[in-house]
């Protein structure tokens, strides 16, 4: 997990932007191998021979894995926006937790069920001196699904996922939508309660 308490957004975000020069096609090898790594390092756990144990029972190996390459301290800050600042610390750290179960639950869970999934990552495309975009092609179960990871160089972290888009749609934004909907007419901890509910039944 990563360090907490949360420190502002733009803070977690700050960029090393020190580098004036554009992206070299060299400098794009070593996050992309990072991420194929950390992704088929995942589908091992998900598809050994206890692959049958409940999310529950290899969260913790799972969550080291995805730590090394995703921040989602980012993403789940990125997604509440403006509604982070309506959280105390406490609250913070109850829906970091929680929300990193939900995606990860869901995201395991659609990769876990039929045969071990294969996986393709296409080259790096350069968003701007400090962000990229990785695109997957995920084939399981005779479907293909569209996967776009975007990192950006985040300070004192290296390359990181910040977001995930899937078949075009952004995690974050999606996210974001839903919790914007909430605290028009709800507060943070109605937010907690739901999101254990939904954990609880997921």
């Amino acid at each position: 997990m990563k360090k907490l308490p949360f420190p502002p957004l733009l803070a977690t975000l700050a960029i090393a932007f020190l580098a004036a020069t554009p992206l070299r096609a060299n400098e794009l090898d070593a996050p992309k191998a990072a991420l194929e790594s950390t992704i088929n390092e995942l589908l091992d756990v998900l598809h050994a021979d206890d692959s049958n144990m409940p999310f529950t029972a290899k969260r913790d190996e799972i969550i080291e894995i995805v730590n090394r390459q995703f921040s989602f301290d980012v993403i789940i800050q990125r997604a509440l926006g403006r509604n982070w600042s309506k959280l105390s610390d406490p609250q913070k750290e109850q829906v970091y937790n929680l929300v990193t179960d939900l995606v990860l639950q869901a995201y395991t869970q659609e990769l876990q069920n039929g045969p071990k999934p294969r996986l393709t990552f296409s080259n790096p495309e350069v968003l701007s001196k400090s962000k990229i975009e990785i695109d997957s092609i995920v084939f399981l179960n005779n479907t293909k699904i569209n996967l776009s990871y975007r990192l950006a160089n985040i300070k004192d972290r290296g390359w990181q996922v910040y977001d995930v888009l899937v078949e075009g749609v952004s995690m974050v934004s999606n996210y974001r939508k839903q919790f914007d909907e909430h605290f028009q007419k709800k507060n943070a901890s109605d937010l907690i309660d739901l999101l254990k509910s939904k954990l609880e039944n997921a």
